[in-house]
């Protein structure tokens, strides 16, 4: 098992992800990292996730599909006023998010050729762009059968091609001068200080911002009245105890 310091919807804490069975290819020409995951605190088994670095950091993006619901199925839910309609006949395929104001970089990035590509190659895998990283989030059935495996490379190598494209100039204009002294530019920029400033992305680009689902909603609830119910019975022992022989 190995723990690695993965930022992303599902492990927004690095603490929170074990990644099992990892195939390391960071040194390949289009480097990237594949592994069976686990999550502890949300109890997420048999889960893969593909990690492929970006040539810079992006704004949080995140493209579900239809077929697959595995953040939706890990209980992540983003706030609907961050969607947005993709390009194309994919609307029934894809739901797409951006926060607010990075709706064209979002459909710049995302275009009908690359939808294509992640149906044809990537059915039921949801993807996030998360600071410098592309997370492809597979169910457990993905990538199991005989020589599905062995495409991957092929999948990997044109995401490298076409984010290097769609990215690798990226420039986020609506950053602020006070934003250059935020700590997390620093794990943001490269150590080339003529680049750093245009490696910065805005604060309100950095993460989608989710909401409770109503499952969530009712475990809450469920545990508030557990809890009410439990401080009651103690504090009726405690009157008793207190008072019964009186």
């Amino acid at each position: 098992m190995v723990n690695l310091p993965v930022s992303g919807l599902l492990f927004r804490s690095s603490k929170n992800v074990v990644m099992e069975g990892v195939v390391d290819a960071l040194d390949a020409d289009a480097p990237f990292v594949f592994a069976r995951v686990a999550a502890r605190r949300r109890r997420v088994r048999g889960l893969k996730l593909v990690v492929i670095p970006l040539p810079r950091p992006v704004p949080n993006m995140v493209l579900l599909s239809s077929s697959g619901g595995v953040l939706r199925n890990s209980g992540i839910a983003l706030k609907e006023s961050q969607r947005l309609a993709v390009e194309g006949d994919f609307q029934d395929v894809f739901t797409l998010y951006c926060p607010a104001g990075y709706e064209r970089d979002a459909l710049y990035v995302f275009t009908p050729d690359l939808l294509r590509r992640l149906m044809d190659s990537a059915a039921g895998c949801d993807l996030e762009l998360v600071d410098d990283r592309v997370l492809i989030y597979a169910p457990a059935r993905a990538f199991a059968k005989p020589g599905q495996l062995d495409e991957l490379p092929g999948l990997v190598r044109y995401l490298h091609e076409k984010f290097e494209r769609q990215t690798g100039r990226y420039r986020d204009e609506r950053r602020t001068d006070e934003e250059l002294d935020d700590p997390f530019r620093r794990a943001q920029v490269t150590a080339n200080r003529a680049t750093e400033e245009r490696q910065v992305v805005g604060a309100s680009g950095r993460r989608l911002r989710t909401r409770t689902t109503a499952v969530q909603k009712v475990g809450i609830a469920a545990a508030a009245a557990l809890m009410l119910a439990a401080g009651t019975y103690w504090l009726g022992m405690v009157a008793t105890a207190m008072f019964g022989g009186s």
